[in-house]
């Protein structure tokens, strides 16, 4: 059964509507919980034995117009150590999850104009196996930076840490790009030259 086992690669924790976008029935979805090869946890949530539940990944499928973002985006690339309570995720002004999705799953939402919604989004793993919409590091990082609710250490270990994973030339470019696009006054690229002597 390929679709299930691309299912497993890039979705060990899925939904239903996951599944059925691989190719699996209704009835085969059924056989395969009944059968052991997959785990039902919740209504329309599954998960591969021997995987954990993957959150994140959890949000992304069921959020599909959300983004993961600040400290979990941070928590997805390994620049922080935090363990928040909520997780972070940016949707499309003009769309909005009910409040009863929003207090089940935990988000904490922002809403941002379609230009800077769309702005950097790319997919990665996470340290379960699941596959993520999530802002990229430069992004995640002037966010963060730039945030009024975080604390200075979140925003400063971040910080070092990025600096620690010697980032390439191409991603300061990338970096100065966004910072212009999204935050012209930022004082990150200046912080980061003085974090650098």
């Amino acid at each position: 059964m390929d679709d299930l086992r691309r299912l497993e690669r890039d979705f060990p924790t899925f939904t239903f509507k996951t599944a059925r976008e691989y190719g699996l029935s209704k009835d085969q979805i059924r056989k395969l919980s009944t059968d052991g090869a997959i785990e039902k946890v919740d209504r329309g949530i599954y998960v591969f034995p021997g995987y954990l539940l993957d959150e994140f990944s959890l949000i992304s499928q069921k959020f599909s117009r959300g983004i993961l973002s600040l400290v979990s985006a941070l928590i997805i690339y390994d620049l922080t150590d935090e363990m928040p309570l909520h997780y972070d995720v940016t949707f499309p002004q003009g769309y909005h999850p009910s409040s009863s999705a929003i207090t089940k799953y935990h988000l904490n939402a922002r809403y941002l104009s379609k230009n800077r919604y769309l702005l950097d989004i790319t997919t990665r793993q996470t340290e379960n196996g699941g596959t993520v919409n999530v802002y990229s590091k430069e992004r995640t990082l002037l966010d963060v930076w730039e945030s009024k609710q975080l604390q200075p250490y979140i925003k400063n270990d971040a910080l070092q840490r990025y600096l620690a994973s010697s980032p390439a030339a191409a991603q300061i470019r990338a970096l100065t790009e966004l910072k212009n696009n999204l935050y012209p006054n930022s004082t990150l690229l200046k912080v980061m030259e003085v974090y650098q002597q």
